[in-house]
């Protein structure tokens, strides 16, 4: 997520019942910050749209057998063409840290996004 409100996200899973779906996106689009109600909690919040999708991949279900291959993927319905996630923001003792509930949101469970570590000695 870039200054000027562009982003860039890289192999990014779907929100709440969409990551059952198994599908990983990459693509460029936008951000904002907005105070519009939306997501799971109070407060700001942050919307991250794909308008633009350059790739997608199937992720290998959690519980497939050990060995099994990507298993019937070719009759599973692609990732969308552009996706709006809503993440929610929680304050960490180093700032702010992105997330979004993944497969039933009232299971609570959470996706943290991390921002790409540049490689060492870039920027110096």
């Amino acid at each position: 997520m870039r200054a000027d409100g562009s982003a860039v996200v890289k192999q990014l899973d779907g929100q709440e019942f969409d990551f059952d779906d198994q599908w990983r996106m990459s693509g460029a689009g936008t951000w904002e910050l907005t105070d519009r109600p939306m997501g799971w909690s109070d407060g700001q919040h942050v919307s991250l749209r794909v308008t633009r999708r350059t790739s997608s991949t199937w992720r290998k279900p959690a519980d497939a057998a050990a060995g099994e291959a990507g298993g019937g993927s070719e009759s599973r319905a692609p990732a969308p063409g552009s996706y709006t996630w809503t993440l929610e923001l929680e304050r960490r003792k180093k700032g702010l840290t992105l997330y979004f509930f993944f497969s039933d949101p009232d299971s609570r469970n959470t996706y943290y996004l991390e921002k790409a570590r540049q490689p060492s000695g870039l920027g110096r």
